[in-house]
């Protein structure tokens, strides 16, 4: 079956480096530009949407309405914000809060209730990327058929993990997220997250034995 990323991250990713213009973007919209913090809000509401509709396997809209949640909330928080993380980490960390507290908020709904979630659903419109996939390539319809019965087998074993795996998972090898980043955002030691992450695979490993070659 295809392998799972499982990099060592020798040297960090561009995405982990330090990034002299949002620095601006975050001095001036703490100063109250409201353009830099709207250039803020573009960066990286795609990535903050995605994030939603994987952790919650929700619908664009309801993602949509998370997504002005936590920017609202890093509006607020803009001023103690101290630079101490990179600001998308900052950012990833209080979607996840915000994620998290709305899946525990939802499944503690009695039945019938207007709006719930599960992580049983199909995937989300656009939700079509992951980094654990058969190799590119062109493909015959059979073979397409048996790529995208594997792309939705991908999701379900995903949204299939204890949390602590799915959550390592989902922010090292579908948000991208360096193993740094994704130890900032969820507040455990690297260690920790790379063996989370290696028991995660672990188990996408065996739910997607099937698709062994």
């Amino acid at each position: 079956m295809p392998a799972v990323t499982d990099a060592a991250d020798p040297t960090p990713p561009d995405s982990a480096l330090p990034d002299p213009a949002e620095r601006e973007l975050v001095v001036r919209a703490r100063a109250g530009d409201g353009d830099a913090f709207r250039a803020l809000v573009e960066t990286h509401q795609d990535q903050i949407l995605r994030l939603a509709m994987r952790v919650l396997r929700c619908d664009p809209a309801f993602a949509e309405d998370l997504a002005q949640e936590v920017f609202l909330r890093v509006f607020r928080g803009l001023a103690a914000f101290d630079g101490a993380v990179r600001f998308r980490v900052w950012v990833h960390k209080i979607a996840m809060n915000v994620c998290v507290s709305t899946y525990r908020r939802e499944r503690s709904l009695k039945r019938g209730a207007r709006r719930t979630i599960s992580l049983d659903r199909p995937a989300a419109a656009g939700d079509d990327e992951a980094r654990i996939e058969p190799p590119a390539r062109v493909l015959g319809p059979a073979e397409r058929a048996q790529e995208l019965e594997f792309a939705d087998r991908v999701r379900f074993a995903v949204a299939d993990l204890p949390d602590e795996f799915r959550y390592a998972v989902l922010l090292r090898d579908m948000q991208g997220l360096s193993y740094e980043e994704v130890a900032e955002t969820l507040g455990i030691p690297v260690g920790t997250v790379r063996s989370r992450l290696h028991r995660g695979r672990q188990l996408l490993q065996a739910a997607l034995a099937e698709f062994g070659s």
